[in-house]
């Protein structure tokens, strides 16, 4: 029992030894878009992503979409409590920090989370599933990727376009804001759930 105590409390040191103190945190408003900066993992919120602390006055949070270049691996264990990671400030808005690991340009489309109405799956339920319909990824989850959808007569709405249900190529490359095409392969009225497939039917 001691000495599990002893490996528990040196654990605990080593994840948050390098973490500032309070008074030593920087504000927000010295804080810039674009900015490289290191952290460690507080804890998970499921299941859109990660508070991080980066010795900031206020934690920042890791977004699933924002935690990997291209849809995390499967087998990947993602960030974990007290991982430490380096990543580049994405966002500062309404006191909220948001930054990611990914590579490449910092520019995203707004977020999109609306899902869709009980009227917006009633006008759909006559859709066929030859039907192809422009989409554009606006987020990840660990099941597969958010995408908003512009149907014709229909507001737009967000469907979640799962793993099994993409191509190879578009797991390797997703990314927030990728243009996609996907057909409607089953209308669930009760749950205001809309099934999408980006695959040829012949695949299937």
């Amino acid at each position: 029992v001691c000495l599990a105590l002893l490996l528990a409390a040196l654990v605990r040191s080593w994840c948050f030894a390098e973490l500032p103190n309070p008074d030593q945190r920087t504000p927000l408003e010295d804080l810039k878009v674009g900015e490289e900066v290191d952290g460690r993992v507080i804890k998970k919120f499921f299941p859109n992503g990660w508070f991080v602390n980066i010795g900031a006055t206020k934690d920042a949070f890791l977004e699933f979409e924002e935690a990997f270049d291209g849809f995390p691996p499967q087998k990947f264990s993602t960030w974990r409590k007290g991982a430490s990671l380096s990543a580049r400030i994405l966002e500062i808005h309404d006191g909220k920090i948001y930054i990611t690991v990914r590579s490449g340009s910092l520019e995203r489309p707004p977020r999109f989370r609306r899902p869709p109405s009980a009227q917006d799956v009633e006008a759909l339920r006559n859709a066929g599933q030859k039907d192809w319909i422009d989409g554009t990824v606006c987020g990840m989850a660990e099941g597969g990727l958010w995408v908003c959808l512009y149907p014709e007569g229909v507001e737009p709405f967000r469907s979640l376009l799962r793993l099994e249900h993409c191509t190879d190529e578009c797991v390797k490359t997703a990314y927030r804001g990728l243009a996609v095409r996907v057909r409607i392969t089953g209308i669930d009225s009760e749950k205001n759930r809309v099934n999408i497939s980006m695959l040829d039917p012949a695949v299937e």
